[in-house]
């Protein structure tokens, strides 16, 4: 089986507008008007989401390539990945004192599944394009 991969370039634009996007997100639904806990919440959020979205690309084309099916790499490497990323990122907010840790954190999961269901469908059309460019040889 050939090994199918995200682009750095690809990677790094991703976690960085996930850093911009979900730690202003976490600073206004966290910010109370005072105080240090909206930047706090800006800071762990958009610091988890910019490593996350890095590993998150990782782990979906680990899981993908590793998979044989076609239903199976579409549905369990974003599925596996989400519900992962999401425990780990509510213990982190808890940790943090963050206040509205479920409004905090349910746009970032959603987006973060749907991005992954993206990476996925990227990396399946680019194994399909494989096959039929071995195929047309």
């Amino acid at each position: 089986m050939q090994t199918i991969r995200t682009s750095k370039k690809t990677r790094f634009l991703s976690a960085s507008a996930a850093f911009f996007l979900w730690g202003g997100w976490a600073f206004f639904v966290n910010d109370d008007g005072g105080g240090d806990i909206g930047a706090t919440a800006a800071i762990t959020q958009g610091v988890y989401s910019f490593i996350v979205t890095l590993l998150m690309t990782h782990c979906i084309t680990f899981l993908f390539n590793r998979l044989s099916t076609t239903t199976a790499r579409i549905i369990l490497p974003p599925t596996i990945t989400v519900c992962t990323t999401g425990c780990i990122l509510y213990f982190i907010h808890h940790l943090a004192g963050t206040p509205s840790i479920a409004l905090t954190i349910a746009p970032a999961l959603t987006v973060a599944f749907l991005f992954s269901l993206y990476i996925v469908s990227t990396l399946h059309t680019t194994l399909q394009h494989r096959k039929n460019d071995r195929l047309r040889s």
